[in-house]
């Protein structure tokens, strides 16, 4: 089955990569289809419910045969996925693209849109989290969801956290189960990029891997990158020292350049 799916932790990158690739005559591209069916399963696989995951895998197969039906690729950019990923491949033999950025970066774009802003609430240590009623409107019922917390007694230290180290081990759990999971499946089905080192090359590399002609000219690559890093936060070495506080196995990895 031809389909390809752009995840990552949220906030690096997954929608510019896929605006990439919208345009092409052989590419029915989609952000984040169903938030709130994805999310939910995002939640129980990492907590590890005994919940049955065979719904969610069937309408992946449904969309992806609503697509082959055109001769055509399916895209799909969404960081609710992430987990499943490896999953996906092995199942539909889709090709995987996990995208990393700088925690810092993804942390604080993530705290600016209200990430962990309160204190979670669980009063039995031996049960997993509860609904905490995080949304704020009809259309963002999946943050209850998606902005997971740690397992065991590990939470209690994590929820005194401020909100940007609680992101960061967020950020550094999700890679840890993403990277975990892609030993099940085989390299030439996935690829590890970093946003920061994506290049019109790259960009080249991924379209042929994916099976398409690129349509982006050099120019228009560079010029949509511009545009994307015009955004990016300005990196404050007083914050980042802070940052430093909780370790991580992915930053040391993929960012030693955070690390004094």
């Amino acid at each position: 089955m031809k389909s390809v799916y752009v995840t990552g932790s949220g906030q690096c990158g997954e929608t510019f990569v896929l605006n990439l690739f919208k345009k092409n005559s052989k590419i029915l591209a989609f952000d984040e289809t169903r938030p709130s069916l994805t999310s939910y399963y995002k939640f129980i696989k990492y907590n590890k419910l005994n919940i049955d995951d065979g719904p969610l895998f069937k309408i992946i197969e449904n969309f992806i045969k609503k697509i082959l039906k055109k001769k055509k690729i399916r895209i799909e950019s969404s960081s609710f996925l992430s987990l499943h990923a490896a999953d996906i491949s092995k199942k539909f033999g889709s090709k995987i693209i996990i995208l990393l950025r700088n925690p810092f970066d993804v942390a604080n774009s993530l705290v600016k849109k209200g990430w962990y802003e309160k204190k979670y609430f669980k009063k039995d240590k031996k049960k997993i989290i509860g609904y905490q009623g995080i949304s704020t409107h009809l259309y963002n019922k999946h943050h209850n969801f998606c902005r997971l917390s740690p397992r065991g007694n590990f939470f209690y230290e994590w929820n005194k956290m401020s909100p940007l180290l609680k992101v960061k081990w967020y950020w550094d759990s999700i890679y840890t189960e993403i990277f975990k999971d892609l030993k099940k499946i085989q390299k030439k089905n996935y690829k590890i990029i970093k946003i920061e080192e994506l290049d019109y090359e790259k960009y080249l590399k991924i379209s042929k891997w994916i099976g398409i002609t690129p349509e982006l000219n050099r120019f228009i690559f560079n010029l949509k990158l511009k545009l994307v890093k015009r955004k990016s936060n300005k990196i404050n070495k007083t914050a980042l020292k802070k940052f430093t506080k909780l370790k991580s196995k992915i930053e040391k990895l993929y960012y030693k350049e955070n690390l004094f």
